[in-house]
């Protein structure tokens, strides 16, 4: 465990999910990703006021959604939307046993994930949404790579580059990085987050997106529990002005409004917080115990 339109300014909408990330402090990947189009109404921390996830209510159980598309059954991804998710040849199909469609993909295999990490003095040479490295760069030439530089860590030319303050964004390090401006690079995209192709029917069930450690995507879907009560002690439960919004989520049998939490869930796993930061969906963060 998607997405994409609306933007003014003749912005893409790629661009444009990268700038209500960047901007707003809670993760929005969940509904960029199934197409969700964001209020042009934002709150004081930048956020969108609400999304309009309308289309959703549009989903039957004999197509598959990915990305903001639709998908007829036999119908199949192209490859080039879903290579960098490490997955090809996904095809719509019908799961009889549970009556519903969704895709069947082959799983990519990179010879990095079979061997040890990288052989001494080398440093392994990635493309532009692409699963697997494409070579290894060793020895004198290696140190003959451009460098790239961004906050305390140094890249070598064609390696990955992750950011800890925008971790929707990849870049592969080339010698036109622009460490003050990243977007800029042609070198650089937004990360997939491929939960319709892994698991498409936790968004009609209800589950609300589990994040941890930063990441992009969400690592699990949470579903509503029989015990799920409102937090009256938490912020945003006594604030007169999300109250006064017609903005809410419904999780389970509780509606909640713009800013209201759930009272954390202690598991073993770790504690869950569950909040209706930005309707329609509450979004859940794991933090570890």
């Amino acid at each position: 465990m998607q997405r994409w339109p609306l933007v003014f300014f003749l912005i893409s909408f790629p661009e444009a999910q990268l700038l209500v990330a960047r901007r707003c402090p809670e993760p929005t990947k969940h509904y960029t990703t199934i197409g969700c189009i964001p209020s042009e109404e934002q709150t004081s921390a930048g956020c969108p006021r609400w999304f309009d996830c309308s289309e959703l209510a549009h989903r039957t159980s004999d197509k598959c959604y990915l990305y903001g598309q639709v998908y007829q059954l036999n119908d199949q991804v192209p490859d080039g939307k879903i290579r960098s998710t490490c997955s090809a040849l996904c095809t719509c199909q019908r799961n009889p046993a549970r009556g519903v469609a969704e895709f069947h993909c082959a799983h990519i295999d990179c010879p990095e994930f079979l061997t040890p990490p990288n052989r001494t003095g080398c440093v392994r040479q990635y493309r532009v949404r692409e699963c697997c490295a494409t070579r290894q760069v060793c020895g004198e030439k290696k140190a003959h790579l451009t460098r790239c530089t961004y906050g305390d860590t140094r890249y070598y030319e064609g390696e990955r580059m992750n950011f800890a303050d925008d971790p929707c964004r990849t870049c592969i390090c080339t010698e036109h990085f622009n460490a003050t401006d990243p977007l800029s690079d042609t070198k650089c995209f937004t990360n997939d987050c491929p939960f319709e192709l892994i698991s498409p029917s936790v968004l009609m069930s209800g589950a609300a997106p589990v994040y941890y450690n930063n990441g992009c995507c969400p690592w699990e879907w949470r579903m509503p529990k029989p015990e799920d009560r409102l937090d009256d002690t938490g912020p945003g439960s006594s604030s007169s002005a999300a109250r006064s919004l017609p903005y809410r989520c419904r999780y389970g049998n509780l509606t909640l409004q713009a800013g209201q939490s759930l009272v954390p869930d202690v598991t073993g796993t770790g504690t869950y917080e569950c909040k209706c930061a930005i309707p329609p969906m509450v979004h859940c963060i794991l933090k570890a115990t």
